[in-house]
């Protein structure tokens, strides 16, 4: 410290050097709502044309999954098959080293492994990069969705120009299908002049197939040789394919028409009765949200002013809009926060005391921001709220500091002497508190899994700001009342607080009464401390469970699910009544919206799985001012389930928190699909009979409208048709053949040759025909309808097949029906009778949002025991003795009731937050302990008896323990009333903890001591 107040300009040099790093990193820090979580995962997608599933899951899906079980650091492969199409998902065993590695494996894996696939494949995509964060949404809106097509290259443009800005990491675009340039052979014409659609195809590869023939020397000049290929449409249309009767070239027009088509949407948009194309920008990791919508506001409104007068934009969702609403909320509570605990400090303090302990409080938050950002922390409401908890424990070091220098200067002692006296007596205990609370929530920043990504800016925001109040407390703080000092002539008395006399009084009855009292008949008081506390702690039964509480919120998510079968068009319109049944039965309703087919963009967490033409969602946006999103929920979940029996409904809302699952999950896995169905089905009418649960998804469909075609064999053979022959004229005019991409120079474009069998809707088998060569060589050629070749009968299948790590397995979500029910209880009882009843070759796998939230507690539990663990032995290299301790970490349990009392009394829930504020009571409430114990052993020596010892540490050390738990409740009490639902259970369950453990503290350590003492005397 000598050396400290000699070289004090270098302290002034070092903050303010801080101060400008701390400001800057500020700046810098991306702001958010909610943290990035990162997922390790992994997705393949394939599309095969017109494949069932069962012949996906042969050809595709099996051979990847196998070639994928040979890499190490995968910890599951989930996959579904459906017609045309497979997924895979592979989740990454958390907290490898070399992450990118095994991508690279993923990615090599699948391309060796596609070189096998047949030619109809048409595309492989492996997706690394699955996390996204959705910055904004636009709405382009129009009478009708023609007039949305017709002005594409405006959309191309926009997309252009907003994918050029730094940070943007993609775009989605959903109600604009991509085009294709089709070729679409007319089977008359093609007749007409005795060809085969082969031949067309042949010709156009040919001529889609640049050849390099190399170079030339002529006259010493290399020329670069080349052929003439087709560059435009009308280049394809002049293309020679054949030869007529009389020498004319057929060319490609004279058989097939070409136009630049749309592709069938996958997405079909209303918003407010108007056709609608969704704009969605997704930010790069890291990036400030904020300042990028800023951006994006720049580049993108000339580009709106653009668009013909008949589009209209609606900006329908911005995160920056969210995080200003967040971080308004969050600063005025910050603000709150830090007057109330700079009033509490004048109550006890004297003024420039309070002063200078104010100043330390803006300094640790901004010293405290510098190390976030190579922590992987960034701005947002849970390191936010971090900070806000930290106001109230920050203070105590700096209190601490001032008190006993100024406490020197009273003695007489000169600047330089009674500081760092002052700052000698007081550093170990500092330092060890500073090291219980760095103690206390360092554990938490090692919990697994999304929860553990999404609360780590908490305790890491806190700990370093509370270092920073430590840094702060043993250098600026002394350095300040150094030079104070050292420009006073004398010391002035000051003025106290303005509660000091009560305080004193308070003090003095404590001493007086209250220690006498205890310490007359203390195993009593133990006895009755304890049983207390117990029955404090069992109100831990009636407080209600709820893992992450839904957000505050305007949107409620409604996802519709119709039948397998259902054509686009036909869901759409069952969508629309849906939202014409809540527009004309429900109030407060702002605005709605509809997406059918795939759903929305991933901005509301409200992805569907197993999206297609009959699947879609409605946006309900609530008014906050008199109606919530949960409210909606509850009145009219059942009554639109009631109002529309054939659809699967389902109702959200955005949680504050992780995304959470089903309470109960199950998936039953076995070789053989008829069987497995049947057992998922029955699984399904058990649990969805249980009156805890409100409805049960399964993750496929078991009753898909199928049409078998089979070929009549021994025709083809008795007429000299090949087989290969009919499946690829069936297969052009039904999925057309995709012949790579055209490039005309300016843009690229699929290229796809159909077969036009006058039928849109269905495959149309009396106008294919095929030629054949009856009884061989000699024959007349006959023309044969397919119809004649091919007889048809209608079924049903299974809509996809789920795999779980290569093997079938049919999922099953089960959701409860209200927050009374005791729905995983219920159906572990179900799903256990249906396991002992299994075949062979048969098996169930549990999860859901139930284990999951079991394993939390689980592993929260082994965390609170390193905590209880790490605080001991701490104390115990303080103490110097094993008892000591562990009577002052006992007085945890006293904080862990009394946040049970706040929980049951405000009637906020047990949840992810509260847990962890009981986990960090634990630090914080054992300071009063230590301090009240170091009295009592300083005042053994000083005073004759025991009780004399006791009641003067009790009087010396009550002022200061009631201001440091009055300044830490400030602090969070304007959470609990004006705080967002997430943080509420987390700022009750420390309030009242700290409050009730200082309570219990002062009335039940002095007992507890006064024995143990005793105990050691007698030995």
């Amino acid at each position: 410290m000598a050396l400290l107040l000699r070289y004090r300009k270098i302290i002034w040099l070092i903050v303010s050097l801080l101060l400008l790093v701390g400001v800057l990193t500020y700046i810098q820090l991306p702001k958010r709502d909610i943290p990035e979580i990162e997922q390790e995962i992994a997705n393949i997608s394939v599309v095969y044309p017109g494949a069932n599933p069962e012949i996906v899951e042969r050809n595709v899906t099996n051979p990847i999954e196998e070639a994928l079980s040979s890499i190490d650091g995968i910890e599951e492969v989930s996959s579904t098959s459906t017609t045309g199409f497979a997924n895979i998902t592979v989740m990454v065993e958390d907290g490898l080293s070399n992450t990118e590695m095994v991508y690279n494996s993923i990615q090599q894996t699948v391309s060796e492994e596609s070189e096998q696939f047949s030619s109809d494949v048409r595309s492989i995509n492996v997706n690394t990069d699955l996390i996204q964060s959705n910055v904004a949404t636009y709405h382009f809106l129009a009478d009708s969705i023609d007039e949305l097509l017709d002005n594409r290259d405006h959309f191309d443009e926009i997309e252009t120009q907003i994918s050029e800005i730094s940070g943007v990491e993609g775009i989605q675009i959903k109600g604009l299908p991509e085009q294709t340039l089709a070729v679409n052979i007319d089977p008359d014409a093609l007749n007409e002049n005795q060809l085969q659609p082969n031949v067309v195809i042949e010709r156009l590869n040919e001529a889609l197939s640049p050849i390099a023939i190399g170079t030339e020397v002529r006259d010493e000049t290399i020329y670069q040789l080349s052929l003439s290929d087709a560059s435009s449409i009308d280049d394809l249309e002049q293309m020679i394919i054949g030869q007529a009767q009389d020498d004319e070239p057929i060319r490609l027009v004279d058989v097939a028409s070409i136009e630049l088509d749309h592709e069938p949407s996958s997405d079909l948009i209303d918003y407010e009765g108007q056709a609608a194309i969704s704009l969605t920008i997704q930010a790069d990791t890291g990036t400030n949200i904020v300042a990028l919508q800023e951006s994006i506001d720049e580049t993108v409104t000339p580009l709106f002013d653009e668009l013909p007068e008949s589009i209209s934009v609606d900006q329908y969702f911005t995160q920056s809009t969210v995080i200003d609403e967040v971080y308004s909320n969050l600063i005025q509570s910050l603000i709150i926060s830090l007057i109330a605990v700079f009033i509490v400090m004048l109550l006890g303090l004297t003024t420039s005391s309070a002063i200078l302990v104010a100043i330390a409080i803006p300094l640790s938050i901004i010293f405290g921001l510098i190390p976030l950002p190579f922590f992987g922390v960034d701005l947002n409401q849970i390191s936010v709220i971090g900070i806000i908890v930290a106001i109230g424990i920050l203070v105590d070091d700096a209190i601490v500091v001032n008190d006993n220098i100024q406490r020197q200067f009273e003695k007489g002692m000169d600047a330089f002497e009674g500081t760092r006296k002052g700052v000698k007596e007081v550093s170990v205990s500092i330092v060890t508190s500073t090291l219980l609370i760095v103690f206390s929530f360092v554990p938490l920043t090692f919990l697994s899994g999304s929860n553990g990504d999404f609360i780590r800016g908490l305790p890491l925001a806190l700990v370093f700001t509370v270092l920073a109040s430590t840094f702060i407390a043993l250098t600026f703080i002394p350095v300040i009342r150094y030079s104070q000092k050292r420009r006073m002539k004398k010391t002035r008395k000051q003025r106290a607080g303005w509660l000091n006399g009560i305080l004193n009084k308070i003090a003095d009855i404590y001493a007086e009464s209250i220690i006498p009292f205890t310490l007359k008949k203390p195993v009593m008081t133990s006895i009755v401390g304890v049983i207390v506390s117990l029955a404090l702690l069992s109100l831990a039964l009636f407080v209600p469970f709820e893992f992450f509480p839904s957000a505050d919120r305007e949107e409620v998510t409604i996802s519709v699910r119709l039948d397998e079968g259902t054509p686009i068009e036909q869901t759409q319109s069952e969508i629309l009544d849906i939202e014409a049944f809540i527009q004309d039965e429900a109030d407060h309703i702002n605005e709605t919206v509809t997406y059918t087919g795939d759903g929305l963009p991933n901005i509301f967490n409200s992805q569907m799985s197993r999206t297609g033409e009959n699947t879609g969602q409605i946006v309900v946006r609530v008014d906050r001012d008199s109606y919530s999103a949960t409210e909606f929920i509850d009145d009219w979940e059942n009554e639109i389930r009631d109002a529309y029996s054939d659809a699967e409904v389902f109702l959200t809302t955005i949680v504050s928190g992780p995304p959470e699952g089903a309470e109960v999950e199950v998936s039953v896995q076995g070789p053989d699909l008829e069987e497995l169905s049947r057992l998922a089905d029955s699984l399904e009418s058990d649990l969805d009979a249980l009156d805890s649960s409100s409805v049960v998804i399964m993750n496929t469909d078991l009753s898909q409208p199928v049409i078998d075609y089979e070929i009549d064999d021994e025709l083809l053979e008795s007429e000299g048709i090949d087989r290969e022959q009919v499946t690829s004229l069936m297969q052009l005019a039904n999925v057309g053949a995709p012949l790579g991409t055209f490039d005309d120079g300016v843009d690229r474009f699929d290229l796809e040759v159909r077969y036009d069998d006058g039928d849109e809707d269905r495959l149309n088998l009396e106008e294919l025909e095929v030629i054949g060569f009856p009884d061989g060589q000699g024959q007349m050629p006959s023309i044969l309808s397919l119809d004649d070749l091919i007889s048809a009968e209608e079924s049903t299948q299974i809509a996809s097949i789920p795999h779980i790590d290569g093997d079938r397995a049919i999922t099953l979500e089960a959701y409860q029906s209200d927050d009374d029910a005791d729905l995983a209880g219920d159906a572990e009882a179900v799903i256990d009778q249906f396991e002992s009843e299994l075949p062979s070759d048969y098996s169930l796998i549990t999860t859901g949002s139930a284990d999951a939230e079991s394993e939390f507690f689980l592993e929260v539990g082994t965390l609170f025991l390193v905590v209880l663990f790490l605080i001991y032995m701490t104390l115990v290299v303080q103490f110097n003795s094993l008892t000591t301790p562990l009577l002052i970490t006992a007085t945890i349990l006293l904080a862990v009731a009394g946040a049970f009392i706040g929980l049951f009394v405000s009637g906020e829930p047990l949840s992810f937050l509260a847990v962890l504020g009981i986990v960090a009571l634990s630090g914080v409430v054992v300071r009063n302990s230590i301090l009240l114990i170091e009295f009592i052993e300083q005042n053994k020596a000083i005073y004759d008896t025991q009780l004399e010892a006791f009641q003067e540490a009790g009087r010396a050390r009550l002022r200061p323990i009631i201001l440091t738990t009055l300044t830490s409740m400030a602090a969070l009490i304007p959470i609990i009333i004006t705080g967002d639902v997430l943080f509420r259970p987390l700022a009750v369950s420390i309030v009242y903890g700290i409050l009730f453990a200082t309570a219990l503290t002062l009335w039940l350590l002095p007992a507890f001591y006064f024995i143990l003492l005793k105990i050691r005397k007698s030995k």
